[in-house]
């Protein structure tokens, strides 16, 4: 009988006495698992090679659990039986100590298992199935880039790695396409190519999970489904076996409306959600899904309504088109019972798209982006790097993903030790510190038209009670023009400024009075960007 901790996943093998022409697409194994209180999980056995198949089990409760597989008859395996003893998580990753992630009850955030509030904190990683490299390293800090990457981030206080199986595009391995590292090159049907499983995406996917972080994984980009699902929906299947055990996240796709003009528009959104659906009848744990979105204003509102959904992770776009709080607000306003992670805006070091030329994006421009988005009812944000995730080894070499988006030629090397990165840690530690989960975006504050320089209140979050208030004071509010909060408590209230640069809070040095719900708001300290904590006493 197998041993294993609380939410961790076991690997459990079986020997068909059957050899089928095709071990993947001719044959199917389930396992039915039964533990403490009836709970039960069916889990897809995955083929890995000869004859040899394994079930990925991770028990989401402690004592012990039954399973049975129901198997076709020539394998030999239906009916089979035996037994995993469950015990107690002992490490300290927060995703096995609360368990995988959920929506909460009142669906504006996202929650481990146990009910404790997540904060989705992501890193990109287009390229992190077979471009990243494990065994090399150019960074003087590190001896692998993979490895090291992942190290810092989970040093830095990540949370989720934001990765795309890029199995519609061309590899680093010599010219041959993505799709040909996870089928084999020399059948003429779909049959998993597992050499690649085994020797790379097994460790790669184990070691993101081994060091705490939830991976959120979309299989291809857009396109991929343009001609139909068969071929992607043979793909998700057999990733959801091999790894719907692990800690993850289902993103479909990358920009999964696409950019085409209708009717192929229409339907990409209708094999994606085929796909969609395909996946959520065979998870047995019931992952998050949701889809990585394309960029456009007002923000892509597609799928809100469907019940496979159960999450917005927004694409707000590299400065081709206005972030500014107007469109977080018009969108939650539309659809604000599900929660919303802002996904993919302004990368650290990506040379923008702007009508007036290409700059550096900077930490000041992430950070403004995540802020903004954070307190217009986001609970969660992804940075990402430019040169980490176009994949870029050394400077002046082949970048084919980058593009235009490179221009200034940054190296994953550069790109790790990003200031931003850091700033993203302080930015997840504030509100959770600040209880993000009992926050909500206070009305009178809000911008009213979509004019990036808006001259009105700081963006304020505040509790139910009125009793904590959050303000954020973008860099471009004009400080020569005071504002007027409503809607606050009468009586005093201490107030903490934080530099989301250092991550330090500095005490105001005297209490703020509030008469007749209004308080005028204190002057910034300095021009930069600021975070106001006011408590009442």
């Amino acid at each position: 009988m197998e041993t294993v901790q609380q939410w961790r996943a076991v690997i459990l093998p079986f020997t068909s006495e059957a050899a089928p022409e095709n071990p993947f697409l001719d044959v199917e194994i389930w396992a039915v698992f039964t533990g403490p209180g009836g709970r039960m999980i069916r889990r897809e056995a995955y083929w890995d090679g000869g004859r040899s198949y394994k079930v990925a089990f991770a028990p989401t409760a402690v004592g012990r659990w039954h399973y049975r597989l129901q198997a076709p008859a020539a394998t030999g395996l239906d009916g089979a039986a035996g037994e995993v003893e469950c015990v107690p998580y002992m490490g300290g990753e927060a995703i096995y100590r609360h368990g995988f992630l959920k929506v909460s009850e009142n669906r504006h955030y996202l929650t481990y298992a146990d009910g404790t509030p997540f904060f989705w904190l992501g890193d990109t990683h287009w390229e992190f199935a077979y471009g990243e490299r494990w065994d090399e390293s150019n960074h003087p800090g590190m001896t692998s880039m993979f490895r090291g990457m992942v190290d810092r981030r989970v040093q830095q206080g990540f949370t989720v790695y934001q990765t795309n199986l890029r199995s519609d595009i061309a590899a680093a391995d010599g010219g041959s396409s993505g799709n040909d590292l996870y089928w084999d090159r020399t059948s003429p049907t779909d049959l998993p190519n597992v050499a690649f499983y085994q020797q790379e995406l097994d460790r790669r996917m184990q070691y993101v999970a081994d060091r705490g972080l939830v991976n959120a994984v979309g299989v291809a980009w857009f396109s991929a489904v343009l001609e139909g699902t068969g071929h992607i929906r043979h793909l998700v299947r057999y990733l959801t076996a091999r790894y719907g055990a692990l800690p993850v996240v289902w993103t479909l796709a990358g920009e999964a409306e696409g950019y085409f003009p209708e009717p192929m528009r229409s339907r990409l959104i209708e094999n994606w959600r085929e796909v969609a659906l395909y996946q959520q009848q065979l998870d047995g744990y019931g992952n998050l899904q949701t889809a990585h979105s394309t960029n456009e204003r007002p923000f892509v509102d597609v799928y809100q309504d469907e019940e496979w959904f159960d999450f917005t992770l927004n694409q707000a776009g590299h400065g081709d088109r206005p972030i500014n709080a107007y469109w977080y607000q018009l969108f939650h306003a539309k659809h604000g019972n599900k929660p919303f992670v802002e996904g993919e805006s302004f990368y650290e070091f990506v040379s923008t798209l702007e009508e007036n030329g290409t700059r550096l994006c900077t930490a000041d421009m992430v950070r403004r982006a995540a802020y903004i988005a954070m307190q217009t009812g986001a609970c969660g944000y992804t940075y990402g790097a430019q040169g980490i995730w176009d994949n870029v080894w050394e400077k002046g070499g082949n970048n084919p993903l980058g593009g235009g988006f490179n221009q200034y030629d940054i190296t994953w090397a550069e790109a790790i030790d990003g200031e931003g990165a850091v700033q993203m840690g302080y930015l997840k530690q504030f509100y959770l510190d600040q209880r993000f989960w009992e926050l909500a975006p206070h009305s009178e504050t809000e911008v009213r038209t979509a004019d990036p320089f808006d001259p009105r209140a700081p963006l304020a979050l505040k509790s139910p009670d009125g009793r904590r208030w959050v303000l954020y004071y973008a860099a471009n509010l004009r400080s020569w023009r005071p504002a007027m909060l409503h809607g606050l408590n009468d009586g005093s209230y201490r107030g903490r400024w934080f530099d989301p640069r250092t991550g330090v809070y500095t005490a105001l040095a005297q209490p703020l009075t509030v008469e007749n719900g209004m308080l005028a708001a204190p002057s910034r300290p300095t021009s930069p960007d600021w975070l106001l904590v006011l408590e009442q006493e």
